[in-house]
């Protein structure tokens, strides 16, 4: 009796072993999506921070690893610029949905596909009319006070006003604008997850970067406008 006893004992704790490893097993197939490999490792949040700017981002951003994206689907420098801003953008609205912080693998997924699936029919974050200036006013090198002077002055009534910010996100930098009652400058937004580590041509450089010609067109004569003319090497200027 004790024989059989014990027979039993060992059936079961072989079946429930089998059990938990084909569950470990089916968990495991779960834990990476496919997708990370586009993805650049996320910076700590003591180095999320422009020192262009001077400010840290609003956002810990998530930067595409562009030769890998371009070998694989063929995009050219804008369509990534704009698959990495369209993709940030639904991650923050997401987040801001829920009371999560993360996605799962498979939702990581979902987004990236769906948001490239976007990018390549043609969906643009940033659509610009026809026009043949227009003017990039780099919002951290100027104060509010400044920056209010400077839409009063009316010098965009033939400039195509564009305010780029070394740090806030799209969703932050149109909640500024709100806040700060800018809504009538009429400005279109150039923010802080269209800066990318790549060159338009795939190589890696130092620093975060935009080529402005090759996201808002080569036709569109552009200028520069900062506090004082201060500089930045954020934006690459034709």
């Amino acid at each position: 009796m004790k024989f059989l006893n014990c027979l039993a004992l060992l059936i079961l704790i072989s079946c429930s072993s089998t059990g938990e490893k084909q569950d470990m097993d089916q968990s495991s197939s779960y834990r990476t999506s496919g997708v990370e490999q586009f993805f650049i490792a996320e910076l700590p949040t003591w180095a999320n921070f422009s020192s262009e700017g001077s400010c840290f981002k609003s956002n810990s951003f998530i930067y595409l690893n562009f030769p890998k994206i371009k070998e694989s689907y063929q995009l050219t420098y804008h369509q990534m610029i704009e698959l990495q801003a369209q993709y940030n953008e639904r991650l923050e609205n997401y987040y801001r949905s829920t009371a999560v912080r993360f996605l799962k693998p498979m939702e990581e997924a979902s987004f990236f596909t769906n948001t490239l699936e976007q990018v390549r029919g043609g969906v643009r974050s940033l659509k610009l009319p026809e026009v043949k200036e227009a003017e990039v006013i780099w919002l951290e090198s100027y104060s509010v006070e400044e920056l209010k002077k400077l839409v009063k002055s009316e010098r965009f009534s033939q400039k195509l006003p564009i305010l780029f910010s070394s740090c806030h996100s799209k969703q932050s930098l149109n909640q500024w604008i709100e806040q700060e009652q800018l809504e009538d400058a009429g400005f279109f937004t150039l923010s802080a997850e269209w800066l990318s580590p790549y060159s338009s041509i795939g190589e890696l450089r130092a620093g975060l970067k935009i080529e402005l010609a090759e996201v808002l067109g080569k036709n569109i004569k552009l200028h520069m406008n900062s506090f004082l003319n201060k500089k930045t090497n954020e934006l690459i200027l034709p």
